[in-house]
């Protein structure tokens, strides 16, 4: 029964993440390579959201905890690939 909260927790948090990437308006700045980056994302987490609700992979505490930090990551940078990956603090 727990099992399944933390498969409805992971589901919910991947696609989340792959929605909010999807919706990025990159405002005329665009990046090749970060929009590659960004497409492999995006597939990779709806992929995983179908692999858990279709494959039914037991998902962990930990695999859920996982998916959630990604998301609070991925929504903090406000679906921006490349922030994700530099940043401009000093």
């Amino acid at each position: 029964m727990i099992e399944l909260i933390f498969q409805w927790i992971a589901v919910l948090a991947y696609l989340l993440c792959g929605f909010r990437i999807a919706c990025f308006s990159h405002g005329g700045n665009f990046h090749r390579g970060y929009s590659w980056l960004a497409t492999v994302l995006i597939g990779s987490f709806l992929g995983q959201s179908i692999h858990i609700l279709f494959f039914k992979d037991p998902v962990t505490l930990w695999d859920a905890i996982f998916a959630v930090l990604l998301g609070v990551l991925i929504w903090r940078s406000k679906g921006n690939v490349a922030k994700l990956i530099w940043s401009t603090t000093q």
